[in-house]
């Protein structure tokens, strides 16, 4: 008994030091230019920082795993001489990249790996893949998946399936 007692207050002590560290890791993400809304758990994502910012808009009740959100593209740079200001490439502000904010909607699931690029907009109620990689807008209530993301179902037919599952197999909850 005193094990579990140990070992109980071991993992609170753990949940506790985490807590801690998510409040200050969402604080420092709020302070590059991300607006995070309530209940959205964002673990161990990438987030592209430029020395004029970017932005980047995540709604209510969202999960982003192991996600890189890029919001600007230097690439642009290379070819279109006028976007370079400094000769000196590794000096902030030497080059002006393309920006454009990434904004996720409420009650959005996105898997890990997954790219989202500039500019993206993705509605309520969306599953992205594991893997995707985002381009264009998704709309609400869609699952995407791919390399680029491309529509796999509505987010009903997807409940769908997993309610059918859960009933099938309760232990692969």
């Amino acid at each position: 008994m005193r094990h579990l007692y140990f070992l109980f207050y071991k993992l609170s002590k753990i949940h506790f030091f985490f807590k801690l560290y998510y409040k200050s890791y969402i604080k420092h993400l709020k302070s590059c230019g991300a607006s995070i809304g309530v209940q959205t758990l964002i673990i161990n994502c990438e987030f592209s920082q430029s020395h004029k910012g970017d932005n980047f808009i995540i709604g209510d009740g969202c999960t982003l795993t192991g996600v890189s959100l890029i919001a600007h593209d230097a690439s642009p740079t290379l070819f279109i001489k006028e976007l370079n200001i400094k000769q000196d490439v590794i000096e902030p502000g030497s080059r002006r990249s393309y920006r454009d904010p990434i904004r996720i909607g409420n009650n959005v699931f996105i898997g890990v790996g997954s790219i989202i690029l500039p500019g993206v907009t993705i509605g309520n109620n969306v599953v992205v893949g594991a893997g995707s990689v985002v381009s264009k807008d998704v709309p609400s209530n869609h699952v995407v998946a791919g390399n680029p993301a491309k529509y796999i179902c509505s987010i009903n037919d997807y409940v769908a399936k997993y309610t059918t599952r859960l009933a099938e197999y309760p232990e692969r909850f």
